[in-house]
Parts: structure tokens; C-alpha cells; sequence
């Protein structure tokens, strides 16, 4: 499916048009060779198109974004400046530490020694699909700060984020 392509969809009788885009999820383990290449998960892969990019995250993670997402990124950070001079750093800050998101004809990510010691990056990162772009983490800090699936736990967390949620949501409770 391509980005922003339509779908009908139907409730009842009526039938809607709505606008949807591939979902980036799951969790990908991949080692990183002695050069810094990573092969991106054919999952994701498949729905980064052209354009996308890798850029410094929250939390010293790396996030691939795909030209959309990354277009309301920088909007952001252009929108919360006060001053034109702090815009111009924010910008600096953002665009001037992203780059091209380019992979060489066997799928692998190049990522420079400078991404890799922004993200504590060894020898293994994790490909964590978020929704609408791609969180690259250090394998050992995706490892400690991730606790075995809870059933319980999990439960508690649809209940809270069910009960705050908009009314809007069409998720099964």
C-alpha cells in the first residue's frame, strides 16, 4: 500500500472515504558490521519510501522518517522557536545532524560513527516500528529497558490509555 492512498471504508450502510498509510511496527534485531552497516528489516523497508531520513532522536535514539513525518518534524521544531535566531539553531541542530536515508544494493544502512556514538551503538541495534516512522536503539539499551511482555501489566495499560483515549478511537476494548 502506498502512503496516503484512500480506502473505503464501510460501517452499517454507510460507506467513508479514509485516509491511511502502511503502519511501521514490530521489533528487529540486526547486527552491525566492522564498517557500521546494518541491514533494515524487509518489513519496514517496504514502507520507507524515497526521501526518508535518518535523523538524531529523543532518548539518544536514531529515527528513519519517512518525507511526511519528517516534513511535520521539522515544522515543529521551526513552530516552537521564539525567535528567528533560535529557529536558525533548531534547524541547525535538527537538519544539520539528519541525512539521507540510503541503502546499498544488499538493503544495508550505512550508519557513521558519529550516528553510532549518538545512540550508544555497539555491535546490534533493535528496529522498533513506531507508527509512522522507524526508532533505531542500542541493542544492550532496548534490552535493559525492556521488560518481558506482561499479560497483567499490559492490561492495565490498554485500560488507561482506553479510559483517556478520545472518543474518536474505534479500537476493540
Amino acid at each position: 500500500m502506498e502512503w496516503g492512498t484512500k480506502v473505503a471504508a464501510v460501517s452499517g450502510q454507510a460507506q467513508t472515504e479514509v485516509q491511511t498509510t502502511p503502519e511501521l511496527c514490530g521489533t528487529y534485531r540486526h547486527h552491525i558490521d566492522e564498517k557500521g552497516r546494518v541491514a533494515i528489516p524487509a518489513q519496514l523497508r517496504r514502507h520507507l519510501p524515497e526521501g526518508s531520513v535518518v535523523a538524531p532522536g529523543p532518548e539518544g535514539r536514531l529515527m528513519i522518517w519517512p518525507p511526511a513525518a519528517w516534513a511535520i518534524q521539522k515544522e515543529l521544531f521551526q513552530r516552537t522557536a521564539e525567535t528567528p535566531a533560535q529557529q536558525r539553531r533548531f534547524l541547525r541542530v535538527l537538519s544539520g545532524n539528519t541525512y539521507p536515508f540510503e541503502l546499498d544494493a544488499q538493503g544495508r544502512l550505512l550508519l557513521s560513527a558519529r550516528q553510532r556514538a549518538f545512540a550508544g551503538i555497539g555491535d546490534a541495534v533493535v528496529f522498533v516500528g513506531l507508527g509512522e516512522a522507524v526508532e533505531i536503539t542500542a541493542d544492550h539499551i532496548w534490552q535493559s529497558e525492556q521488560p518481558e511482555l506482561d499479560a497483567n501489566e499490559f492490561t492495565q495499560l490498554w485500560d488507561l490509555v482506553h479510559q483517556r483515549g478520545t472518543s474518536a478511537s474505534s479500537s476493540p476494548a
